[in-house]
């Protein structure tokens, strides 16, 4: 069941409609999203919300990269790990 939602994002709200599911994921995001904008305006004396969202951007996708290639070399081990099984079965 969708729903209507408001989430903050750099001091800012924007009316959403997701899924009820989905609010906990998107609010925990925003969330985790605004500690980055904070972070960098902090530490590296960035003035510009856009500059700090950009930031910041950049590190959750670098992030999700990171998450990414390491489930796919997890799922090539375990690729081979059933092909190795395999292969002992057939011999």
């Amino acid at each position: 069941m969708s729903q209507k939602v408001n989430i903050r994002v750099a001091g800012r709200n924007y009316p959403l409609v997701v899924q009820e599911d989905e609010e906990q994921v998107l609010r925990n995001a925003a969330k985790r999203l605004e500690e980055y904008v904070v972070r960098f305006e902090k530490n590296y004396s960035i003035s510009e919300k856009q500059d700090a969202l950009a930031m910041s951007a950049l590190q959750l996708a670098s992030e999700l990269e990171n998450l990414l290639k390491e489930k796919t070399k997890e799922q090539e081990e375990i690729l081979l790990r059933i092909k190795k099984i395999s292969n002992l079965v057939t011999e």
